[in-house]
């Protein structure tokens, strides 16, 4: 049922709707990027197999319900395929409209609504499920498909070590899962500027971060290189650069937080992308400095960021 709405919103939406799963599950079952204006839409999926009396029943326990602004999508899943109509609902409504029992002091949570529904209290919220997108793009355009083909079809000139690259990738989540605010998200497809997303599971808000990982070269500087094809700058995108020190099989103490909207202040035009130009603890002042950042600390920066706080030392 997940993997068939996810198909659905990005087919629909001719790839403007980008899911990101989790790495670990604590509760959600995907979260929904915008690409137009880089909202992010926290999802949760319930089915049923088969309709009881014309209906179909779904049961959610109160503690699988995380957020109250989160997507809640059900339907009916049969060897035909999804339901003619969905259920589309925040949490909060949600439990507003539906019954409540106790069971074992715990809250449980029940709906039962028709594919054909005439009279009911979730008439609007249930939607043809070829208006999917539609109701997750809201009166946003999506981005043409022949736009999408375009960038999708350049090829960067410069391409890190794909080993390299995941180990950078690794390491990130690893420092982010350190900190238990940190719920931790992949894209699926990888398609998009953001790598891995962290929402904190407080407050409920988003940072997605794209990982740049280097070996330093000469003058022991790490080349980051962000391609200006993808490159899509906003508040809750950040770049965060590692330089992995071969000789020692590590990764250096220090790295890169750079937000993406202050990135082109600070980068070299290179003609096809942006690059950053790394020194781990430079003895020389650099554009670079105020966005240096312990590698230990970088879930609690993250943290910082979505908290609304400040990430400087």
């Amino acid at each position: 049922m997940e993997f068939r709405i996810w198909t659905e919103l990005i087919q629909q939406s001719g790839g403007t709707l980008h899911p990101f799963l989790p790495l670990l599950d604590r509760g959600l079952d995907a979260v929904i990027h915008r690409l137009t204006d880089g909202a992010y839409f926290p999802i949760q999926v319930k089915c049923r197999t088969e309709t009881i009396e014309g209906m179909v029943e779904i049961v959610v326990p109160g503690s699988r319900l995380v957020d109250d602004r989160a997507l809640l999508i059900a339907g009916l899943l049969t060897d035909d395929g999804l339901g003619p109509m969905l259920l589309v609902i925040e949490e909060g409504k949600f439990k507003e409209l539906a019954a409540r029992d106790a069971v074992r002091g715990d809250d449980i949570y029940s709906a039962s609504f028709s594919m054909h529904p005439k009279t009911s209290h979730w008439k609007p919220y249930l939607i043809s499920r070829d208006q999917l997108a539609e109701r997750l793009l809201g009166g946003v355009p999506p981005a043409s498909p022949q736009s999408v083909a375009v960038e999708s079809a350049v090829e960067p000139m410069y391409r890190h070590n794909q080993w390299l690259g995941f180990l950078g990738e690794a390491e990130v989540i690893r420092r982010l899962a350190e900190n238990p605010r940190l719920d931790l998200f992949r894209p699926f497809p990888d398609l998009e500027m953001v790598e891995v997303l962290a929402r904190d599971n407080v407050n409920g808000r988003f940072v997605g971060l794209q990982v740049k990982t280097a070996v330093p070269v000469q003058w022991g500087e790490a080349h980051f290189h962000v391609h200006k094809a993808t490159f899509r700058p906003a508040a809750t995108t950040w770049l965060a650069g590692l330089a992995w020190i071969a000789e020692e099989g590590r990764f250096a103490d220090e790295c890169l937080l750079v937000p993406t909207e202050d990135l082109r202040n600070v980068a070299s035009d290179v003609g096809v992308s942006w690059a950053l130009n790394f020194h781990p603890h430079s003895p020389e002042r650099t554009p670079l400095d105020p966005y240096r950042r312990p590698l230990a600390e970088l879930g609690l920066c993250v943290g910082a960021i979505t908290s609304g706080g400040s990430t400087a030392k």
